[in-house]
């Protein structure tokens, strides 16, 4: 008995240690207008230099409308291959974003923004739902962005405070970008923007020519919101495990330089990995043991066509069927983007993650790790009627010859009026892996309508 209670505790753990693997790419990165970089001739060049960068024509001059701005959004989804209770509608969402940003004469600014949800499918509709799951998913209020920014002296600024720091260059798989947790406790059902939680940083920035340097403590210590115990993406039940949170700073670095027509990033982070591991010895416990990670992201334009190249070292990653043995992993991508249609933009991706002295034991039957994992992903985003509708289209398939699972998403945005907009769309999982077997039939139909104010 005592060996098959490990057995489900490592089956348990096991499935969350991929959870990223599932839920990697489901929506393209939003381009975000938050901090600053030397102005370029090539706009488009620009806007992939870093999410949290912005163009702007001089250093600290970004226009900001201050004040209370928000959104409130209604929210259906309808799985039509479910079973009960997760069959037919099973979410009724409501709502609100509420963000405040001021900017002072002195150029510093001050930003703040919080988001709480109500679902009602919980309360209206009778079944059988977990405590996990009711006490994740039927309500949330939780502070996002939250943090001071300026201009400590000429040529350095700093941002300290809860925040999102993208690096990389993908748009659907994530290479370099370490630093911010995801919210996947209803994955596929909302953009990336809502999926990076931010985290408590103290961030400073360089300015040097063409270079920027950022040196950065990580405050606070975040990990991936991953589906509930008893949930249709997680059917199994709550182990009730402890887990190990370190409440000690880290520590990240980047180098980033912008040129005509291309642009080069390093990175160097000491973090706590985000997955983590079921450790056995003793009371089992969910561990997150500190890694190495070293890498670099690159761009470059040509006419219609933009490249993109990353590549991460990532040194001390544990895993619940090896233990105590620390593994190397090195993950490489190469992509394109192609804007030659008008109002229309096509990118593909394809990433392989491989582990240096590679275990048999990671090769298991309940959640097997590959020494080469590939993926490869196909986006389209079009804009038609004078930019009121957007079709998109994405799909992201495993395997090197795309043979083992994953899901695709098409979806329309259509803006009714000034400041309201509707969203309707379907998820379809794919089976042929382990993984993707356990959610294939998790496929949804969802609608939303929002207002901006």
């Amino acid at each position: 008995m005592k060996s098959i209670g490990s057995l489900v505790l490592c089956s348990v753990l096991l499935y969350a240690e991929n959870m990223d693997a599932l839920l990697d790419g489901f929506d393209d990165a939003p381009v975000e207008a938050t901090e600053n970089v030397k102005a370029s001739n090539n706009t488009q060049l620009l806007d992939k230099f870093d999410q949290n960068d912005s163009v702007v024509i001089e250093k600290n001059k970004t226009i900001m409308i201050p004040g209370v701005t928000g959104k409130i959004t209604e929210q259906l989804a309808y799985s039509y291959l479910g079973t009960k209770p997760h069959d037919n509608l099973t979410s009724m969402k409501s709502s609100l974003f509420l963000d405040y940003e001021h900017k002072f004469e002195n150029d510093w600014r001050i930003k703040t923004n919080f988001k709480a949800y109500y679902d009602a499918i919980y309360d209206l509709r009778d079944g059988s739902y977990s405590e996990d799951e009711l006490d994740k998913r039927r309500s949330d209020l939780m502070l996002f962005d939250a943090y001071v920014q300026g201009s400590l002296v000429d040529k350095l600024d700093m941002k300290l405070g809860r925040q999102v720091i993208v690096w990389g260059r993908s748009d659907t798989i994530r290479i370099t970008d370490v630093l911010n947790p995801l919210d996947n406790r209803r994955p596929g059902m909302v953009d990336i923007e809502d999926l990076r939680l931010p985290v408590t940083m103290a961030k400073f920035d360089f300015f040097y020519g063409d270079w920027r340097f950022s040196p950065m403590a990580i405050l606070e210590q975040r990990f991936t919101l991953n589906p509930p115990f008893g949930s249709d993406f997680n059917p199994q039940a709550d182990p009730h495990l402890p887990e190990n949170t370190p409440n000690d700073v880290t520590y990240a670095l980047s180098l980033g330089g912008e040129f005509s027509g291309w642009d080069i990033n390093f990175y160097a982070a000491n973090i706590h990995d985000d997955a983590g591991y079921l450790k056995q010895s003793g009371i089992p416990t969910m561990e997150h043991p500190k890694v190495n990670m070293f890498g670099t992201a690159l761009n470059v334009l040509n006419g219609s066509w933009l490249f993109k190249m990353e590549m991460a070292y990532l040194d001390g990653l544990h895993f619940t069927s090896t233990q105590e043995k620390a593994f190397e992993r090195v993950d490489g991508l190469i992509g394109m983007e192609y804007n030659g249609i008008a109002e229309t933009m096509i990118s593909y991706d394809i990433s392989l993650r491989h582990f240096n002295g590679y275990d048999s034991r990671l090769l298991n039957e309940l959640n097997p790790l590959k020494q080469d994992t590939y993926q490869q992903a196909l986006r389209i985003s079009s804009d038609l009627m004078h930019d009121t509708l957007t079709l998109n289209y994405l799909i992201s398939l495993y395997g090197e010859k795309m043979n083992e699972g994953g899901f695709q998403r098409a979806w329309m945005k259509y803006e009714l009026d000034q400041g309201i907009n509707a969203n309707i769309g379907i998820v379809d999982y794919i089976g042929s892996s382990a993984l993707f077997d356990a959610v294939k039939n998790n496929d949804m139909i969802f609608a939303d309508i929002s207002y901006s104010f």
